[in-house]
This record gives structure tokens, sequence and C-alpha cells, in this order.
């Protein structure tokens, strides 16, 4: 069966399956994940691993635009009256997930010796990785179900503006984490040679990327009259997919910098209402189609057993980390109820970003016994959370407020 055939399949059944998942109250986006399992070369024979891979650099497209519409969620004149809130909660819903999560695998195997067959280095290995990668939240995600049940409001911006932060965070604080690992163990530092380098490097450049990417996309606005839907298409998917190739060319985050222009977009263009507009009317719903789609033929079920208590482990520990550093952070920052109680909801979702950070580890013979135990647990607890994320964001957002009950059922499936 030829790839082109295939693909027409996967997006239809994805699509299908998405709309009558939105006719019985879930979100759309469990449909598209949940099909792109059922094809994954992992599951079935239908499609290989080298298709797969061929068809990358179009999920990575699909994630710049996710990650400037994200970027674009961050308007200051909505978040200014949450700064407080968004800073507070993503320091705190970062270090409470990390301090639990290490602590947590330490204390269980102190309390049942023999329960991971691995010495007190290995398990080092294992847990402060872990504990780093509970950091960032999927933005797209939590974005897709936002914008399916149109929720508007201060736990909303709360939760986007997190979502975006603490990506920044998560970056820096694995980066740090695996420098520092490796320096006490006798490795050699990073990039520079030094362990705090590194991740500054790819956290101010891709700021600076994205920046760069913004101020050309506001000055074509500016500069030319631009008068269909289509060129403005043009336009912007050829700066979205330039700032995500130079951002892997100058090695940095590409997510990072996809935000980054989105943000700056937002705040300083005049035409950003209609910059905005145009992706949402013509490209999101496709993109969030392909996205989570090959999100699910990524993702290998069949790891789950061989790291099923680490799996249970991070999920249940991020978690509670997450729901006591939002509470923490909100109640430090003088927050309301709803913000206290509701954001946590929002920022289960994880997804490509702590994958591609796991993948990193490869490179470092210091992690060589570990790093496929910390893939498959990575990957594991990413079906988990894409799959229950979801529902948690939409549960939160309803508890809220932001979405009005009686229309969830009957939402638009287009």
């Amino acid at each position: 069966m030829n790839i082109l055939l295939l693909f027409g399949l996967l997006l239809l059944s994805g699509y299908l399956l998405g709309w009558l998942l939105n006719k019985i109250g879930l979100p759309r986006i469990m449909g598209y994940i949940a099909t792109g399992i059922a094809f994954s070369p992992n599951t079935n024979g239908l499609l290989d691993q080298t298709m797969i891979e061929q068809a990358m650099p179009l999920m990575e497209v699909c994630l710049g635009f996710i990650a400037f519409e994200v970027g674009g969620a961050l308007k200051w004149s909505k978040i200014k009256q949450h700064k407080r809130e968004i800073i507070n909660i993503t320091i705190m819903a970062s270090i409470f997930p990390y301090l639990i999560i290490v602590s947590g695998i330490y204390i269980l195997i102190l309390l049942i010796p023999g329960l991971l067959p691995f010495d007190s280095l290995a398990l080092l290995l294992i847990a402060l990785p872990l504990g780093a990668l509970a950091s960032p939240t999927e933005p797209a995600t939590t974005f897709a179900v936002i914008h399916q049940y149109n929720a508007r409001g201060k736990v909303t911006d709360t939760i986007m503006g997190v979502a975006a932060l603490d990506d920044v965070l998560g970056i820096l604080l694995f980066s740090l984490t695996i420098e520092i690992t490796s320096i006490l163990n006798g490795g050699e530092p990073g990039l520079f040679g030094n362990a705090l380098l590194n991740p500054l490097y790819q956290i101010v450049l891709a700021i600076i990327v994205g920046m760069v990417m913004a101020y050309f996309l506001k000055l074509i606005a500016n500069s030319f009259l631009i008068s269909s839907g289509g060129q403005w298409i043009i336009i912007i998917a050829s700066l979205i997919i330039l700032n995500y190739g130079v951002s892997q060319l100058l090695q940095v985050d590409e997510l990072l910098a996809s935000m980054t222009m989105g943000a700056v977009t937002v705040n300083t263009c005049k035409k950003q209402n209609i910059i905005f507009r145009i992706i949402e009317r013509y490209t999101e719903d496709l993109v969030f189609l392909i996205f989570f789609l090959f999100s699910g033929l990524n993702l290998d079920i069949a790891t789950i057993p061989q790291a099923t208590l680490l799996i249970a482990m991070y999920v249940l520990l991020r978690t509670l980390g997450k729901f006591i550093g939002a509470n923490v952070g909100a109640r430090i920052a003088g927050a309301d109820q709803t913000i206290q109680k509701y954001t946590a909801g929002g920022l289960i979702p994880q997804g490509g970003i702590v994958i591609g950070l796991v993948l990193s580890i490869y490179q470092r013979p210091l992690f060589g016994d570990v790093a496929d135990l910390l893939l498959t647990t990575t990957m594991g607890a990413t079906i988990v959370h894409e799959l229950i994320g979801p529902i948690g964001a939409k549960y939160s957002l309803i508890k809220s407020g932001e979405i009005e009950k009686q229309k969830n059922n009957h939402a638009n499936p287009g």
C-alpha cells in the first residue's frame, strides 16, 4: 500500500474518531492520538518506521505553528493582571514535581530494597533526569482543548502563561541536572566547558531567533499591501518554517523560538489580529489533526510493561507535584480560589519536548546503561499524560466556569 493512500486513510480516520468522541463530550485530540497509536508501526505493520521518519518534518512544521499560536496567547494586555500568579505558579509547579519525584523514587527503594534492580549510581541517574523532566507542559494539548471549547477567563490565561514559561524552566532544569550530574561523576562540562552556558545558550539564542523572525513578520505586514488570506498564509507559514529551521541550524530550542515569535508578534504587530485569525480560520484544525496523529504514531504501547513501575510513579508523583506546586504558587501570589484550585488541571499534558530532552542524553556515555529505560519511561508516561491531559484540562476549565457546561456536548466538530 503506498504512503499517500495510508496517510489519507490516517487523516480521515483520525478526523472521524475525533468527531465521534466530541459527540460524547470528549476532546477531539484524544481521537487523533488514539488513531495514531492504532496505525503506529509499533502496533501493526501498515506503516513502517522509515515512513514515519520521512514525514517528521511535517510534524515539526505543525509544532512550529502550534508553538507560534501558544506564544500568541501571551498578549501582555491579557496576562499582566495575572503576571504574579503565572511567575509563581511556573516556579513552584516545576520545583515541587522535581523534588517529589526524586525523593519519592529513593524513599520507595529504601522502603522496598530490590524493587528496582539498580545500584545507587544508576538510581541517581534515573531519578534526577525524571525529576527535571516533570517541569515542561505540552502546551499544544491544552491549547487544543481551550480552542475547541472556546474557553475564556483568568484560569485559561494563567494556564497558557504557565504552559509557555515552564518549557523554558524545564529546559534549564534538565540541562543543569544533566551537566552537573555528569561533572560530579567525572564527566566533562557541556558547551563552552561550563554547565551553565549550555542551557543559557539554548534559551537566550532561541529567544533572539524568535524576536528577529517576529520583526521580519511585522516589517512585511506593515510594509506591503496584503489583500488575500492566501497571501497571508504564504507569508506566515514561510516565516514560521524559517524560524524553526534556523533554530535547528543553531541547535537551540525550536519550541521556545516559535513561542517567542508568536509572543512578540501579538504584542508588537499592529496587524496581529489578522495574522492569528488567518491561522485559526485556515490552518489550525488541520495542524492539530496532523500533529496529534503523528504524536500517536511515534508512541509505542509495547514499551509500557518494561517500565510499568517507573511510569506509574512518574505520572502519579508528577501530577501530585503539579497540583501542590500550582496551589502553593497561587497562594504565594495571593491568587483567588479558582486559580488556586484549577490551574494545575491544565498542566498535566506532556509531549515532544520531554522525549527530545531524553534523546539528548544518548550522546553521554555516563547514561548509557539507563538511557533506554529513561526513554521507555518517558514514552510510556507521555501516552498516559496525552490521554488523561485533555480530560483534566477540560474538567478544570468547566469547574472554573470558563467552559459553559451546556455547550460541551454540542461543540462544532469542524
